[in-house]
């Protein structure tokens, strides 16, 4: 017969072993998430030739940064909706079914042959993808303590890189594999994701609380400057993978642009798996999500202005210095988020910033595709652009206080 304690320590070794198998369901799908983001990066010098009869470079880079900003906004639009929706009706419920939206839109655009219908199927897989990172990173940090959530975020923004090196690999062979396992590999996340478990926190969370309520994030005063200081720490991250993909062609190198965009997502994926498994560990040793972000700083300032004096045996390694600014800083800034709101608005807070985050992206797209017809403009105004980054996110910085040890049950007052 077993004793009490006999009995707590089964139960406890049977929840951290189902809340595990649900994390590893998470990171498949953070994978499938991705390895979409990066599809469209990687093919679309190909995607525009084989399916419109596009060659020029400047017109393919213009198209390319249009369609990528209406998948950003698609990407706004899923990202407040279903972070709405997963305060109010749970957070595995939205993970389960929009990837099952995300799954359909890009099977159809393999069989697109008009701009218009490849453009609105970008924008509906954006809505569907749009809550997996979020979402996922909120359930995690409410299903285990500090130091295995941190653990466990790194390895979901891990798992993101390894999809995004995984669309990297097959893209090499055929653009249309790729979309295609892409699509199917989601319809099959659909079907496993039944096995999830919910937040207890969620779960226990007073029936009678308002929940999701978008409003609550910024109606009044210290409200909105806590959304726009958190909102600031991730713009960084959103300058870098629109500008990254613009750089290759500006620098002192004189090959294939489609050549070298997908070396750049390989040594930007390396330097991603690196800064991903190194945040934990600073995170954890220091207790506190700042110090990383100090170091992220750093780097940024240091490595986008650099690109003008990187020759070709340079290149790879200079991606790589470009992925440690895309791995361990956005999986630090989501769980500063995430301890940064009560229960019943975190799910909200969290795709909301991770949308106006990504809206941002919209922006430096507009302002970028008016740099492009000289070299000279566009060093100038990425390294001014580059500083006006930085210095806001200094500022957000130095107004964040550490939230390591916050207590995930607490409520949002209205």
């Amino acid at each position: 017969m077993k004793t009490d304690t006999q009995a707590n320590l089964s139960d406890s070794f049977y929840s951290q072993k189902k809340y595990t198998a649900t994390v590893i369901l998470l990171c498949i799908g953070y994978f499938i998430d991705f390895y979409d983001l990066t599809i469209f990066s990687a093919s679309y010098v190909n995607v525009f030739r084989d399916l419109f009869h596009i060659y020029d470079i400047t017109e393919i880079q213009k198209l390319y940064l249009h369609i990528s900003s209406i998948y950003t906004a698609g990407i706004f639009v899923g990202a407040i909706l279903f972070g709405v929706l997963g305060d109010k009706f749970g957070r595995i419920l939205i993970i389960r079914y929009s990837i099952l939206i995300y799954s359909i839109a890009m099977i159809a655009s393999v069989f697109s042959h008009s701009i218009e219908l490849f453009t609105l199927l970008r924008f509906i897989c954006g809505v569907g993808l749009a809550t997996e990172f979020a979402t996922s990173s909120v359930l995690i940090n409410e299903l285990f303590v500090d130091k295995k959530a941190s653990q466990f975020t790194s390895f979901l923004y891990f798992c993101g890189v390894l999809g995004g090196m995984t669309a990297t690999y097959i893209g090499w062979l055929s653009w249309q594999v790729m979309y295609l396992f892409g699509g199917v590999a989601g319809i099959i996340i659909y079907l496993l994701r039944k096995n999830i478990y919910e937040s207890l926190i969620y779960l226990n969370m007073n029936k009678q609380v308002g929940k999701g309520q978008l409003l609550q994030l910024i109606n009044n005063f210290p409200k909105l400057i806590k959304f726009i200081r958190l909102w600031l720490l991730i713009v960084p991250f959103n300058f870098l993978i629109v500008i990254m993909f613009m750089l290759p062609r500006f620098m002192p190198i004189n090959d294939d642009l489609a050549q070298l965009v997908k070396v750049l997502l390989i040594g930007f994926f390396i330097g991603n798996l690196i800064s991903s498994i190194a945040c934990n560990y600073v995170v954890n040793w220091f207790k506190d999500f700042r110090q990383f972000l100090w170091f992220h700083l750093v780097l940024f300032v240091l490595l986008i202005p650099s690109y003008v004096i990187i020759a070709k045996n340079y290149y790879f390694l200079y991606a790589i210095g470009l992925g440690l600014l895309g791995g361990g800083p956005v999986a630090v800034w989501i769980q500063v988020v995430v301890r940064s709101y009560g229960a019943n608005i975190r799910s909200t807070a969290s795709n909301s910033l991770f949308a106006a985050g990504r809206a941002s992206a919209i922006v430096f797209n507009l302002l970028i595709v008016n740099w492009l017809y000289s070299p000279k403009i566009f060093q100038a105004q990425v390294i001014g652009l580059t500083i006006i980054v930085a210095g806001l996110f200094l500022l957000a910085l130095l107004f964040t206080a550490n939230n390591y040890n916050t207590n995930m049950e607490y409520l949002e007052q209205q």
